[in-house]
């Protein structure tokens, strides 16, 4: 991505890159720590907040983990480097960095529709926080390219008013592109073609999808969501309120940045 780090930004177009952040063990060492957890090896003794993919599923589907970073201490200490922490503040602006919230998702060779991600922002589900002050990061723990199926932005859409069909989990990207097209005639859509060891940052209103691996070998990416000293809770149900009482808790959400 190098040469595009400062093309892209968080406020026009709703996402931006960084620069190489992890080293090559950092990348060896999650990477051990994350097929630990999607095969049941908890190394900490705690178990992962969902599962979405069990040992033994389809081996074409993506698999996808919330919260790994409880399970295992490489993966809590990647998503904890303190360099990562002061460059999200940077790009952000902001004052604090709190993790709220992680995953890896693990896309192995697809098969037909099976490794689509759909278009979707995040802050469709997040109905418990304000929209202002929440990103998510993506850390490139494979080389990223075209045919891996790579993160596809669409630049500007942080802007947009909520677009009704839009779904992470629907895999049928063509219908979803129909209703796009309808709504919106223009679209600049960019794709985090990524090294190992970079990452991307995007707004919680930002557009996104991603296509099908082609590669042989998996697209591994740890999602990081983050929020700043201006994401508010909003008005939610004890459920969510029991849910989110899991920030205060610095073993599950921890402050990676606070400036001095």
């Amino acid at each position: 991505m190098k040469g595009n780090q400062s093309i892209y930004n968080l406020k026009n177009n709703g996402f931006c890159f960084l620069p190489r952040i992890f080293s090559d063990l950092d990348i060896q060492k999650s990477r051990k720590g994350l097929w630990h957890v999607i095969n049941n090896k908890y190394e900490t003794g705690r178990q992962p907040e969902n599962r979405f993919w069990d040992p033994g599923d389809d081996p074409y589907s993506i698999i996808k983990i919330d919260k790994p970073h409880l399970c295992n201490q490489s993966v809590w200490d990647l998503i904890t480097n303190k360099t990562f922490g002061k460059l999200l503040a940077k790009a952000t602006k902001a004052d604090s960095i709190q993790i709220w919230h992680s995953q890896v998702v693990w896309k192995p060779q697809s098969k037909n529709e099976k490794g689509n991600a759909g278009w979707h922002r995040d802050s469709q589900y997040w109905p418990f926080w304000s929209r202002r002050g929440l990103y998510t990061a993506w850390i490139a723990l494979s080389n990223v390219t075209a045919r891996s199926g790579p993160v596809r932005f669409i630049s500007g859409s942080n802007h947009w008013d909520d677009i009704k069909g839009m779904d992470f989990f629907n895999q049928n990207i063509i219908s979803q592109e129909k209703v796009l097209n309808k709504t919106k005639k223009k679209q600049k859509i960019v794709s985090a073609m990524l090294k190992m060891g970079e990452a991307s940052i995007h707004s919680s209103t930002t557009y996104h999808s991603s296509l099908g691996n082609e590669e042989k070998n998996p697209r591994i990416g740890m999602v990081v969501h983050f929020r700043t000293e201006k994401a508010r809770i909003m008005k939610i149900d004890r459920s969510e309120r029991n849910y989110l009482d899991q920030i205060k808790d610095p073993t599950i959400a921890p402050i990676i940045y606070k400036k001095i």
